[in-house]
């Protein structure tokens, strides 16, 4: 998870060092002759664009440490084995469905997911064939490939990094955790019964929000959106839509051939991501496990991010062909994937090991941490099986 404490921006965040400022400022500039070259606003969705992907320059294109206890967050899989145990159980079922099969793995981070996931899989003889990992970071790629290669010698030839989706269909899985969240996202504003689009624009030596008329195309996407929610916007209600999201999903769907996508990521149904009690939307910026939502503190060097409307996955997957399988708060599905029989036994163990397995597993499954915001939908194409991670509990019909 993007596991961080929530912050007052003008209160506590800690001050970037020289350098740290001075590529800000480079990233900062070149947005800002973008803003200039479209008549002064551009779309949030390409600020957010910039600041994360732009390269050289953006923060997952950088080479900032992110990851971790010295960077900006900590994900499941750096929290404990135990989340990539119960996903290579969850991999394994389906993997030995095929005689060839495939991992893609999308935004693989440090790399501690991929490493722990293929030595499970090791133990339990469900190697796959290949396993992708499309990851457009180069800094990330270095720190991947230097830990698989150190982890997992004999497998390493088996591992290929790609910089775009492959051309060729695999049959297996698809699993992106945490990338959903840093796709950009369009801002809007419902204000005297209109939509209005919140762009940015640059003013006073700073980037900062201006409404604008909505486009065609947010425009009938949020009508849309409306007319499928239990009540209408409220007036002067902010939030956010990813217009792009479909396109997005299409190109991932195109490169499986049988099997199952796995998306995990905190977020909601779209009853709950657009909930009139949230009339400020669900930005969210991380830097240095403080979290909040100016997504303009320093440009480049924090996380941002926006959680998923998983009611939109579901409903562009079954119009692309695919069939919703199972969609699960993060404890039911570690639990379905066999939790409860991978804790080791606390009787055996020191009073320092119970405490930080403790700890673990309550970050992993309480619902004031992971459990209840982090959730696991699978998409299945051409694959029948009743899946492991939702063999407890499925929640499908909350989308």
């Amino acid at each position: 998870m993007r596991q961080s404490k929530r912050v007052d921006i003008n209160s506590s965040l800690p001050i970037p060092d020289p350098n740290a400022r001075s590529h800000s400022e480079k990233l900062t500039t070149y947005i800002k002759n973008l803003i200039d070259e479209q008549a002064g606003t551009i779309g949030f969705d390409e600020y957010m664009n910039t600041v994360l992907y732009q390269p050289g320059l953006g923060y997952y294109s950088a080479g900032c440490q992110k990851f971790g206890s010295d960077g900006d967050f900590v994900t499941a899989p750096e929290v404990s084995k135990l989340f990539s145990k119960c996903l290579a159980s969850q991999c394994s079922q389906i993997l030995d469905d095929f005689e060839e099969s495939a991992i893609l793995e999308i935004g693989a981070g440090t790399g501690v997911m991929a490493r722990d996931l293929l030595l499970d899989l090791d133990q339990c003889n469900s190697l796959p064939d290949k396993y992708y990992i499309f990851e457009i970071s180069a800094d990330l790629k270095q720190k991947q490939q230097r830990l698989l290669k150190q982890s997992i010698p004999k497998y390493i030839d088996n591992i290929i990094w790609l910089d775009t989706l492959p051309e060729a269909k695999i049959k297996g899985l698809i699993i992106a955790n945490e990338v959903l969240d840093a796709l950009p996202v369009k801002r809007f504003k419902k204000e005297s019964n209109l939509f209005k689009e919140v762009k940015v624009t640059f003013s006073n030596n700073e980037f900062c929000w201006i409404n604008t008329t909505a486009e065609p195309e947010l425009l009938d996407s949020l009508m849309k959106l409306e007319k499928q929610l239990p009540t209408s916007f409220p007036n002067n209600y902010y939030s956010e839509k990813n217009i792009n999201l479909k396109i997005w999903l299409d190109s991932v769907q195109s490169v499986i051939e049988e099997g199952v996508i796995l998306f995990i990521d905190y977020g909601y149904a779209a009853s709950d991501y657009y909930h009139p009690n949230k009339p400020d939307g669900n930005l969210l910026c991380h830097y240095r496990h403080n979290a909040h939502n100016n997504p303009f503190f320093y440009p480049g060097l924090q996380d941002i991010t926006s959680s998923v409307d998983f009611t939109a996955v579901a409903q562009y997957a079954e119009e692309l062909g695919l069939h919703v399988k199972g969609y699960n708060n993060q404890t039911y599905f570690l639990f379905g994937c066999g939790l409860e029989d991978l804790i080791p036994d606390m009787n055996s163990l020191d009073i320092k090991s119970q405490t930080m397995i403790a700890q673990q597993l309550r970050t992993l499954t309480m619902p004031d941490e992971m459990g209840e915001r982090f959730k696991v939908i699978a998409l299945a194409k051409k694959y029948n099986k009743k899946l492991l991670g939702f063999s407890i509990m499925n929640q499908r019909n909350q989308l």
